[in-house]
């Protein structure tokens, strides 16, 4: 019976993976389609911005109302919800037909995608054991890297032979298969939380856990980070064939060795945690965060084409030990019952920086007739921001003791 329970929750655990691998997928193709978009529908820079940045908009409205959602239906109703409606709406982008067409849709794809990642925690929660929840969590995490790796190289391709509607409608139909497998083999949990736990919980607000100085600091360092690894994201395939005059083929190429590798830092980022920064994580912070400032000045300043792809990835995975510490710190120093809401809390302010990032970076290269430079620039910025705020974090066990003690009152 164990081994069928095992097997069980393994197989919800790949699901989820391949899912998170195929939203990410969508979610990154429209990085390399922008290039073609722009010129089908004449775009600004501004305005390209506004399609990057719209997606964000949904998601990050999303996210705390897709975990109620799964706290109270269960996570098999809300993840075939999520999957069905981002594929609905990526399907729907190939046959987009103006400029405010396609911010409608992609907002309305972010609603739809935004339910899934809280879904998954409940996922992994009703089927994981806590003994093990951490590695499925890191595991489910790091499908994203591959997702946005490969998301470069296939959409490259396929936008390349076919165009860039039919890339779209491909995806949809990918994200229907996914939703019939969950519908299949995902069964709903009967577990159900301690009473006492969810009577604690339900005593925990965003006030008092904003009340806690780690908190505070933790989303201004995922915020800062966050804008500068989307404003990337966004923009690096434009600035590779615009300022580095490369083909589609090869700035998809280029674009997808920072998240390859990036997912190898991740995994050995935890490794360094447990092992080696005990009580000293903050330093990891200081030095990703450094150290991504750097390699990204180096990058736009380097006049050979290699040089700059690597410092690109350089830059990239040091971003990628900021991310893994941030989401660590709260899983070693919250309470148990504080750890759902305060993670939430630090990805809600992630996905702030997320939405306004390509917008921002837009609005620079139009002032700046072409250049990115200064978009680089404001990127450093924010990424100097976080590696001062990571310097003054501190222990905050008074605050935390004080908190848990009023929640449980």
């Amino acid at each position: 019976m164990e081994r069928v329970k095992n097997k069980n929750k393994y197989l919800i655990l790949g699901l989820l993976c391949l899912a998170w691998f195929v939203g990410y997928l969508d979610r990154v193709s429209m990085s390399i389609a922008i290039i073609p978009i722009t010129k089908d529908f004449n775009l600004s820079p501004t305005q390209v911005g506004l399609v990057l940045s719209s997606f964000f908009i949904g998601y990050a409205f999303m996210q705390p109302i897709g975990g109620w959602l799964a706290d109270k239906f269960g996570s098999k109703r809300i993840l075939i919800m999520a999957i069905i409606l981002w594929s609905l709406f990526t399907a729907l982008t190939g046959i987009a037909w103006s400029f405010i067409s396609l911010i409608v849709i992609r907002i309305l794809f972010g609603i739809g995608e935004g339910s899934f990642p809280p879904a998954s925690s409940v996922a992994i929660a009703e089927h994981f054991p806590k003994t093990e929840r951490a590695r499925a969590k890191t595991l489910l995490l790091s499908s994203t890297s591959i997702g946005s790796a490969v998301g470069a190289l296939v959409v490259a391709a396929v936008v390349t032979s076919y165009g860039w509607r039919s890339m779209f409608i491909f995806l949809g139909f990918i994200g229907v298969v996914i939703s019939i497998l969950f519908w299949l083999y995902v069964r709903p949990s009967t577990q159900e939380r301690e009473n006492s736990k969810k009577q604690t919980a339900n005593k925990v607000s965003v006030k008092q856990l904003l009340k806690i100085p780690t908190m505070q600091k933790l989303v201004i360092i995922f915020f800062g980070i966050t804008i500068a690894g989307w404003g990337l994201n966004s923009w690096m395939p434009s600035y590779f064939v615009n300022v580095r005059h490369m083909d589609l083929i090869s700035a998809g190429l280029s674009t997808a060795i920072a998240p390859l590798m990036g997912f190898v830092t991740s995994i050995a980022s935890g490794w360094i945690l447990d092992k080696f920064m005990v009580g000293r994580e903050k330093y990891l912070i200081i030095i990703g965060a450094s150290l991504a400032a750097l390699f990204l000045y180096l990058m736009f300043n380097t006049p050979s084409v290699v040089l700059a792809v690597t410092y690109m990835t350089l830059c990239k995975m040091s971003m990628n030990l900021v991310e893994s510490t941030v989401f660590v710190l709260p899983l070693k120093n919250l309470p148990e019952e504080f750890i759902g809401t305060g993670t939430g809390l630090i990805n809600f302010g992630g996905q702030i920086g997320s939405t306004i990032s390509p917008t921002v970076i837009g609005f620079l290269i139009s002032m700046f007739n072409g250049s990115y430079n200064a978009a680089f620039w404001f990127l450093i910025a924010l990424l100097t921001l976080s590696t001062i705020v990571g310097i003054t974090l501190r222990s905050d066990k008074k605050s935390l003791e004080s908190i848990k003690d009023k929640a449980t009152a």
